[in-house]
């Protein structure tokens, strides 16, 4: 269950910062350009957090697990010390002994349709 990644496969291959150093002034003249540029940058560096905060969850043994999977109780058991925040989300720490099966149900599910997230 370590080798599981709630980190879209692709977002790597759509990294945005080469546009603006490709078509700086179509970015900049447009405000419907510069807007999506915008976007697509913060959609790439949520991803591109979460992937590092990932790796070292990965590294030490740890699967990073969205907090809105989690019920309120149980994200109260784990406590501030183990909780990650990337832009506006919230996920914990959780060592795959520690989660029930709704849970790894939950988290599967949710990993499918991260996969199947177009960027």
């Amino acid at each position: 269950m370590i080798e599981l990644s709630i980190v879209p496969p692709n977002f790597k291959d759509k990294d945005p910062r080469g546009l603006a150093k490709l078509y700086p002034n179509s970015i900049r003249n447009d405000n419907q350009s510069f807007i999506g540029f915008i976007k697509k940058m913060q959609t790439f560096d949520f991803y591109n957090s979460l992937d590092m905060f990932e790796e070292y969850a990965h590294a030490n043994g740890f699967l990073l697990f969205p907090a809105t999977l989690m019920h309120w109780r149980r994200r109260e058991e784990f406590g501030q010390k183990r909780r990650v925040r990337v832009g506006r989300k919230s996920f914990y720490l959780i060592r795959e002994y520690e989660m029930t099966d709704r849970e790894k149900k939950k988290l599967l599910d949710f990993i499918e349709d991260v996969r199947r997230i177009r960027l």
